[in-house]
């Protein structure tokens, strides 16, 4: 009644135009500053000039704001207006998106870490992931690889696991595909705040809100991006004449007696120019690779309809010099918001994805495993000829070829992804604060894979007579194709209601209620067949011998789930705070008799600051806010679950029907056999997480100084595991899946910041730090037979990673210290020479055996096999962020690291001459004999210390020799702009507004012990993984 009254009353006030110019402390113009009459719905942005035109009735109220500044409110005049807005450094104010709705940041009673977009992009980088590194306390993300279109990142909130996230209110996966300038902002529900999304939520929630527009003169924006990048950490590998010191050394490496391999003939052919060292590097790696970024904006609209839509496109290139790695990417968004009545808002919000990838044939691991292992003693080409490439006998078939993808073949994927959304908001007239929302979105996935394995020939060069004989090997032949499609339509339907009123003056309340249901299905298929021409890469040129149609049946999926949604805010006066929330899922995975769960969750907040013993003191002025937050929920996951009720059988048994299976022959026709599936389980359900935070807000000085302090606990029980240890093996079928094991997660997070302004200069440093770790509370493991098997293999009230191995205790350091060492290290030391490694002898029982082991690290991942696992992220966690602002220049830097983190390398990272290949060429810092020629076990030869044991000692792979500490400092990003405001008849003429030119680094500098690899660099694919990469960029933003 009293909106109704207001308008009725601008309504009969006569309309005058108002001007005005919105400036800052220092009477810079404002640019974009929102000027809207007060209780109305006329509004208007200011110019590139801060000037601001509009017209309002004469008794009207006008509302000035500008994000980082003081609204104000001020008279509409006929006279021109000058109007100056104060800096605000608090963020008490800010609006902070939340689970099914927003508020303000000093009634948030949950642990909610939020970032804005503008901040996002103070780091460059073609994955939105990776800019999110170091600036969230709690968000994770370690960047594994740096390949073009690979997105290969481990990411968690507190090491929980792979968290749920919404973009624009709607479960979706693809963030780190995203345009970074597309976002308005990021939160991070990181305790029970995420328990309003139930079922979904034991991991944390990512709630992404993606830009909208805002009532005024179209705002245009065109961004480009122009960089190199060059790769991070990457071993070189050795020329000729060390390779064949090494392998020398390696062959008289032999207590028995050994004899070098290579004469110094072989040595002066490479020294006097008769032969040259093959640079393999050289041959198929380039320094630096291209990327470059487009992005066009448009934003703007009236009080009817207002809009924002954009076009993005990166284009970025990978190492190989063939140029066959590469990746494009194009994004398009369209947010429509349209008024259609005083109480009815429709909102359509549509976006695509395309995006390709095309690599050689070969995967870039394998490639680089071919390069390191390629010896330099091979040319590249049969004598020499270009025409034919060199047959390398046994080390691995040459990267000339793996590299190009017209000798080789190629891989191609295509995934093209549409998202929408269409959302009617009606305010009930008839009471006001009550708002009713329907929601609909349909997103549609599409991958569609293209694999051209290609026939090729290297060749034997072979002198007959005078004359040279290139003999063809033939590899990968018959040449091949595979195809491969997947599609995956998803739904959901919203229905909500949403009260919000504040009663007496004090009592503010908001009240949710919600219904949604989603499905999710997904579809694929698979072909592939040979090529009788193997130049015709198309699956229809193929013959129908032994071709495969086939499924993968992981991927094919139909699920449905239902809810029930409930959430109540309460504060009064901003002072005392309670959020309560229920969430009732059902969920098709599940026996129709255990469908449904329930997901509560409560948290509260105490401002002391509010209270009048400090508010009202005038020795306290400087406390802004102090808030006690505490919360508990729990919430559940059922991404595991695949129907684990039923019962029936597998067809085929095994096998496809290409390959037939096991089965039998009938009428002369085969038959595939039916298998029988594990023993059903109607009892599984859900994992459910239970989540304890406690936290503490402060901030103080308007802004000079504030910290955000957590601790929290998550208890997660029925996780899935079966019995095959702990049941007898005769039970005579296989076990089903049940909700046996159990973890804990603890941790906590630290965040601080800073923002001041010193005369021209602004500026804002932010510093967080997290640390997280995980044990098992149960693990379901046969019972132990003795105390020793029982203290080594029972990881029951242990933390998951515990790294077991051996505790270096020194080197060999000559002949004298291995005839006194009074520890068998194995054979009796007979074998042992100076620089050899020494182990602890833990038990001290006078020999290093298996007794030796016990926990010498952590974050280890329990897979004994480092070459195909991933080890875990690091416990320490933290960054830095500082923003430097002075006149039209502008400074953002980014410092990022890691601690309690440590990793070990397999194969070529932790021995030289596998498989008589090449070597990497820090293997040269090693103990050696000072003359190459000596017996190494005279003992009289002197040695050469070094960092590695001679050629042909290796280190135990999980001991303090190979585990080392991967603790880092990183130099993240560093972007310095300046920003250029046209004049007014510039603006006028030919429409340009403003124009900033940046110069921006990523990955600049790197602090840390780990030796010759990038830190971040995983151990998994034998350590071979694609590098990590350095890049710098130049860019322009202009403003229309």
């Amino acid at each position: 009644m009293v909106l109704a009254c207001c308008a009725m009353l601008q309504g009969y006030a006569q309309n005058i135009a108002v001007r005005g110019r919105v400036t800052d402390d220092t009477g810079g113009p404002l640019i974009g500053a929102a000027v809207k009459v007060k209780n109305g719905n006329t509004g208007t942005v200011t110019n590139t000039e801060g000037r601001f035109n509009l017209n309002a009735p004469g008794n009207a109220t006008l509302i000035i704001s500008y994000v980082g500044y003081e609204s104000k409110e001020v008279q509409a005049s006929a006279q021109e207006l000058n109007i100056s807005l104060a800096r605000n450094n608090s963020s008490l104010g800010e609006v902070v998106v939340v689970g099914y709705g927003q508020q303000r940041q000093a009634t948030l009673t949950g642990s909610i870490a939020t970032i804005k977009g503008d901040e996002i992009k103070t780091t460059r980088n073609e994955n939105v992931l990776n800019m999110l590194t170091g600036k969230l306390p709690g968000v994770r993300v370690v960047q594994n690889s740096a390949e073009p279109g690979s997105f290969n990142n481990s990411f968690d909130i507190r090491g929980l696991g792979s968290p749920l996230i919404i973009i624009d209110g709607v479960p979706r996966g693809n963030l780190n595909r995203l345009d970074p300038n597309d976002i308005e902002s990021i939160s991070v529900l990181k305790d029970a705040a995420a328990a309003v999304y139930g079922v979904q939520a034991a991991n944390g929630v990512i709630l992404v809100t993606t830009k909208k527009g805002k009532a005024g003169t179209t705002q245009l924006n065109y961004t480009v991006t122009v960089g190199m990048q060059k790769p991070s950490g990457l071993p070189k590998v050795l020329d000729a004449t060390d390779w064949m010191t090494l392998f020398n050394e390696r062959a008289l490496h032999n207590v028995n007696g050994g004899t070098p391999v290579y004469n110094q003939n072989d040595f002066d052919a490479y020294a006097n120019g008769t032969k040259t060292s093959t640079d393999w590097y050289g041959a198929v790696v380039r320094n630096t690779a291209p990327q470059t970024e487009h992005s066009l904006t448009a934003s703007g609209g009236s009080e009817k309809m207002t809009y924002f839509v954009s076009l993005g496109y990166l284009s970025q290139q990978g190492f190989w010099k063939s140029g066959d790695l590469n990746y494009k990417k194009y994004n398009v968004r369209s947010n429509l918001t349209a008024k259609i009545s005083s109480t009815l808002t429709a909102e359509l919000q549509l976006s695509g994805i395309s995006d390709t990838r095309n690599q050689p044939y070969e995967d870039s691991w394998s490639i680089f495993k071919a390069l390191w292992r390629h010896p330099p003693t091979y040319s590249l080409y049969a004598d020499n000829n270009p025409d034919y490439i060199n047959y390398l006998d046994d080390n691995g078939t040459s990267a000339l070829a793996l590299t190009n993808a017209a000798i080789d073949g190629y891989k191609r994927s295509v995934s093209n992804t549409f998202q929408g959304t269409f959302t009617l908001n009606y305010a009930v007239p008839f009471l006001e604060g009550l708002n009713a929302k329907a929601l609909y979105s349909y997103d549609y996935a599409m991958s569609d894979n293209k694999n051209f394995a290609r026939s090729f020939n290297v060749y034997q060069a072979v002198k007959v007579g005078d004359s040279t004989v290139f003999n063809p090997k033939p590899l990968q032949t018959p040449s091949n194709v595979n195809r491969y499609y997947s599609a995956a339509p998803n739904t959901m339907l919203q229905f909500s209601l949403n009260y919000s009123h504040t009663f007496a003056k004090a009592h503010n309340v908001d009240v949710l209620a919600l219904y949604e249901e989603r499905t999710q299905k997904s579809d694929n298929f698979s072909a592939s067949r040979y090529l009788v021409l193997g130049t015709l890469d198309q699956l229809g040129t193929g013959t129908t011998a032994n071709q495969i149609g086939t499924q993968d049946l992981g991927g094919l999926t139909n699920y449905a789930t239902k809810s029930y949604v409930g959430k109540l805010h309460y504060d009064y006066n901003a002072k005392y705070l309670l959020d309560l929330s229920g969430r009732y899922d059902g969920s098709s995975r599940f026996a129709p008799t255990g469908q449904w769960g329930f997901f509560p969750a409560v948290s509260a907040g105490y401002r002391i600051s509010e209270e009048s013993f400090i508010k009202d003191n005038p020795k306290l002025t400087f406390i802004d806010n102090i808030k006690f937050r505490a919360s508990y929920g729990v919430m559940g996951d059922a991404s595991g679950l695949r129907f684990q009720y039923l019962t029936g059988y597998d067809y085929p048994s095994s096998g496809n029907l290409q390959t037939l299976p096991g089965g039998s022959v009938f009428d002369g026709n085969y038959t595939n056999a039916l298998g029988f599936r594990v023993l059903p389980n109607p009892d599984i359900t859900w994992f459910k997480s239970k989540t304890l935070n406690f936290g503490l807000d402060a901030d103080f000085w308007k802004g000079l100084f504030g910290f955000q302090l957590d601790w929290f606990k998550r208890d997660r029980n029925g996780l899935l595991a079966n019995r095959l240890l702990s049941l007898p093996g005769s039970l005579g079928a296989a076990l089903p899946q049940e909700n046996l094991n159990s973890d804990q997660s603890s941790g906590v997070e630290l965040l601080l910041t800073h923002r001041n302004r010193i005369g021209q200069i602004n500026y804002n440093i932010s510093g967080n730090i997290s640390y997280s770790h995980t044990k098992w509370k149960h693990y379901e493991r046969a019972v132990a037979g003795n105390s020793y098997d029982n203290w080594r293999n029972n990881v029951n009230d242990r933390y998951n990673d515990v790294w077991w191995g051996y505790t270096g205790a020194g080197r060999f350091e000559s002949f004298n210290d291995i005839y006194n060492y009074n520890i068998d290290n194995g054979g009796g030391n007979r074998a042992t020479l100076p620089g050899d490694y020494k182990y602890e002898d833990w038990n001290n029982d006078g020999y290093i055996d298996d007794l030796d082991r016990h926990p010498i690290a952590s974050t280890y991942n329990g897979n004994t096999d480092r070459g195909t696992s991933t080890p875990n992220p690091p416990l320490i966690n933290f960054g830095v962020s500082i923003g430097v602002s002075y006149h039209g220049f502008d400074l953002s830097a980014l410092i990022q690291g890691a601690a309690m983190k440590w990793i070990a390398y397999p194969e070529a990272l932790a021995t030289p001459l596998n498989f008589n290949g090449n070597a990497l060429e820090q293997y040269m810092d090693r103990w050696h004999t000072a003359d190459p020629a000596a017996d190494p076990y005279d003992p009289n030869t002197q040695y050469v210390p070094g960092y590695f044991a001679m050629t042909g000692t290796g280190f135990d792979g999980n001991s303090s020799f190979a585990v080392k500490n991967a603790a880092y400092a990183r130099l993240k990003s560093v972007e310095l702009g300046y920003t250029y405001v046209f004049s007014k008849s510039v603006t006028r003429k030919a429409g340009l507004r403003q124009a900033r030119l940046y110069v921006n680094g990523y990955n600049i500098f790197t602090a840390t012990g780990i030796r010759y690899v990038d830190p971040e660099h995983p151990s998994d694919l034998y350590g071979y993984v694609y590098p990590l990469n350095k890049t710098y960029n130049v860019g322009l933003s202009v403003d229309f």
